[in-house]
């Protein structure tokens, strides 16, 4: 078993046993209130599985457009994406994003390699917005051509935060830090190609 992958075994085997020992009823009140609000797991503070929102007939056709090729790379890129909301908009996840970022760079500063790795591994993973995060992408930007960078800075981003992880726990604070430059590197490059508008998605039809 790979260090990262142990690493991820054993936050989560920590997050389950500490939310059960530690808050048993909060967990069973969290999970309906008085006025019949059901509330999201604990464990994984978001919706267990993703709620089917109707598209507008406009993003959908633009949808269509995408070679079924491109799309499969794509659910292949964010499988490992297990949390969704059904509130949260995607401007309102890249703030929990760039939180866990400023969680996992204070922990290298101080050289704490189970605080950087716990926020980096956060925000590898973090949740995925309502409806889903196409929907907050530009209508003109739904193409091949607009969205082919979107695997390599991924990978700069995701993949270089599980590097960061591996990294912070292994003590190679300096070999973090560096792999957290790139990581800030591929924000930044991603940032400049698209801007999520500050509301909900135009696109989704309640």
């Amino acid at each position: 078993m790979s260090m990262k992958h142990k690493f991820v075994s054993t936050l989560t085997a920590v997050a389950v046993l500490g939310a059960a020992a530690a808050f048993p009823a909060a967990a069973d009140e969290a999970k309906a209130s008085a006025n019949g609000h059901k509330y999201p797991s604990i464990e994984k503070t978001s919706a267990d599985a993703p709620r089917q929102y109707k598209m507008s007939p406009e993003f959908q056709a633009q949808i269509k457009k995408l070679p079924p090729e491109f799309v499969q790379q794509f659910k292949k890129m964010t499988a490992k994406h297990t949390r969704y909301s059904e509130d949260a908009t995607a401007r309102q996840v890249m703030m929990e994003l760039l939180s866990d970022v400023q969680c996992t760079t204070a922990g290298l500063m101080v050289e704490n390699g189970e605080m950087a790795a716990d926020c980096a591994v956060r925000a590898s993973r973090h949740r995925w917005p309502k409806g889903h995060l196409m929907a907050y992408v530009k209508l003109e930007q739904i193409n091949v051509d607009s969205l082919a960078t979107l695997p390599k800075i991924n990978e700069q981003v995701e993949g270089g935060l599980e590097r960061v992880a591996e990294m912070a726990l292994k003590k190679d604070f300096v070999s973090a830090g560096a792999e957290m430059g790139k990581v800030l590197s591929g924000c930044s490059s991603c940032h400049n190609l698209f801007r999520f508008g500050k509301g909900d998605s135009p696109y989704i039809v309640e």
